[in-house]
């Protein structure tokens, strides 16, 4: 069964997305990804986000767990602090990197505001209502099941 991890990060009134073109198929979702063998979700939250964005995780937070179907099955999500605030960018030598060299898929971090986060085509809609909400009304302090 996968795992995967992924960062919610904020950024005054801004969230960081991964914008991506897959398969066909354009939509936004959560920085993070699958879990390698024998790595914790933290570890992987970490390595992904490094490898997604050239940003450094100084703290997180578990806020929901994301039943989703295959491949990954289970979805760790973290409200996460950055210890650097450098412009994000898929760094080189990551796999996103890659498929975006070979014109397979495309991966780019952005900043969104956070009143056009209901608006986009997110990949999994519970976890942008969660989101929203918890934007709203804070979010929870005992990570939810969604």
């Amino acid at each position: 069964m996968g795992k995967a991890s992924r960062a919610i990060i904020l950024r005054g009134d801004n969230i960081l997305f991964m914008y991506r073109h897959k398969e066909g198929a354009e939509y936004y979702t959560l920085v993070g990804g699958r879990l390698k063998e024998g790595e914790t979700a933290e570890q992987g939250l970490v390595r992904e986000v490094k490898e997604e964005t050239g940003l450094d995780i100084s703290a997180a937070r578990l806020v929901f767990i994301e039943k989703h179907p295959e491949p990954y099955n289970e979805q760790y999500i973290y409200l996460c602090e950055t210890s650097n605030h450098n412009e994000v960018a898929i760094q080189s030598t990551s796999e996103e990197a890659m498929l975006n060299k070979l014109k397979f898929n495309t991966h780019e971090p952005l900043w969104t505001h956070i009143n056009l986060f209901s608006r986009l085509h997110f990949r999994t809609p519970q976890l942008q209502t969660a989101i929203t909400k918890a934007i709203a009304e804070g979010f929870p302090s005992e990570p939810l099941y969604i």
